[in-house]
Order: structure tokens, then sequence, then C-alpha cells
């Protein structure tokens, strides 16, 4: 009958949920068009947990996530618009998850992206965020130069020096930003094979913690849901970058 099918409605499920005396996470995806966005989306879906997303286009999100009706809220927007952000956030967000990154051929904007994202966060009295960022950001330097050496010495100071230098900036907000509580996951390079959901988190200072110098999106997903789903994890990892590796 009909009742079999609201199961399928975000607000349905979570008044149901609550009756069951059961707290689902909701995560908040800023980004959720782009490569990890979507996959982060995707993965918070499939792991149950409430998604409330920020992307700029609602058309693009709708043809690489899927049917909209199935998250808590969808803004259309970005991080330069307040509004947006605020109603990204309102409600009892538990965690954001910053998939933001600098589109081909624009300026770098993780930097400013992120300290609005914070400023909105403290608007809306939350704390906790999981950043996508890259190996060899920070004290992940040498990491960086041991994985990837190429990529590392000729590719990144020839072509992408004020991407990273931008990564950079926004780590640092994240650690200068007080009552924020901040983990910066690092990835190697990004590939679009699917994911295996089998990961490793390292500590920059393992020099090469794994033999590949890439990692499927959805599996850098998969480590952003950790975070959100698993507090003992994100405390270990609290105030500091972490290599995800496959």
């Amino acid at each position: 009958d009909g009742r079999s099918c609201a199961w399928g409605s975000p607000r349905w499920r979570r008044r149901s949920l609550k009756r069951m005396g059961k707290a689902t996470t909701t995560v908040a995806v800023i980004g959720a068009s782009g490569g990890v966005g979507r996959a982060v989306v995707r993965a918070a879906l499939d792991n149950g947990l409430r998604v409330r997303a920020l992307a700029r286009s609602r058309t693009r999100t709708q043809e690489t996530v899927g049917d909209l009706e199935k998250l808590d809220e969808f803004v259309e927007g970005n991080v330069d618009d307040p509004e947006s952000l605020a109603r990204l956030l309102e409600g009892s967000v538990d965690i954001v998850l910053s998939c933001l990154g600098t589109p081909k051929g624009a300026a770098p904007c993780v930097e400013n992206g992120t300290r609005k994202i914070i400023d909105a966060m403290r608007a809306a009295g939350l704390q906790k965020m999981a950043m996508i960022s890259s190996i060899g950001v920070g004290d992940s330097l040498p990491q960086g130069l041991a994985m990837a050496p190429f990529f590392a010495r000729c590719i990144k100071p020839l072509f992408l020096k004020k991407l990273f230098a931008d990564l950079d900036a926004a780590e640092e907000v994240c650690w200068r930003a007080a009552g924020m509580r901040c983990v910066c996951v690092r990835p190697p390079g990004l590939t679009n094979k699917r994911g295996t959901g089998i990961f490793r988190l390292a500590p920059s200072c393992e020099l090469k913690p794994s033999k590949r110098a890439s990692i499927p999106r959805e599996d850098v997903a998969a480590a952003m849901i950790k975070f959100a789903k698993d507090d003992s994890a994100f405390l270990h990892w609290e105030g500091k970058g972490v290599t995800v590796v496959s």
C-alpha cells in the first residue's frame, strides 16, 4: 500500500527513526556536484545518513548524483553566498564535509571558501568539519615527494603551484580557527575507477604509506564517511592532516 512507499521520503524516515529511538547522522556536503563531492553524497546515502548538499547547479547535481528527493535538503548556490550556507547548515547538522575544489581554469578559491564555511558554521553553532585537501600539502610535502617524485618535483611547481598554495592556506585557516574541530583529508592522485571500499589512513610522517600514487574518488568518499560515522576516528585525527591511500 502507500505506506510501504513512504519510507523513501527523508522526512517520513526521520520521524520514524526518532520514534524508534535511533539518531541518524546528518552531513552537510559542500561541493556536491564535483568529482569527490558526488561520491560523498552517494556514499552517505548508501550508509543511511541524512544528507544536506550545496552545489552551484541543480541540473548538474541531478545528473551526477541522481534523484535529489533522496536528500534532506539541496541548496543551489555557492560558498560566496552567506544565505546559501545558512540554509544548508540550518537544523541538526552533525558534521560538514567540504569537498571544495578549484574548477579548471578558475582562480584558486579553496582558502576563501573555507573561511566562509567556518564563518557560517560559527553562526550555526557547528564545530566539526572534514575537508578534502591533497597529499603534498602542509607537513605531507616529504610524503608527496616519496610517493610521486616526478609529480612533486616537476608538475606541481610548474603548473599547480598556486593551487597547492591555496590548499596550504585553506588548511591553515582550519588549524587557526578557534573552537573549530577539523580533519584535513589528503588523497594522492584521484581517479574515476570503481572504489574497492578498502582504504588506509596514514600520518604524514609515514613517507610511503602505499605503493599506489592514486586512489579512486569513491574510496576517498568512503574515508570521509568514516569521519562522519565514527567518532573515535574523527577524534584520533582531529586537528591533523591525514593521508588516505588504497
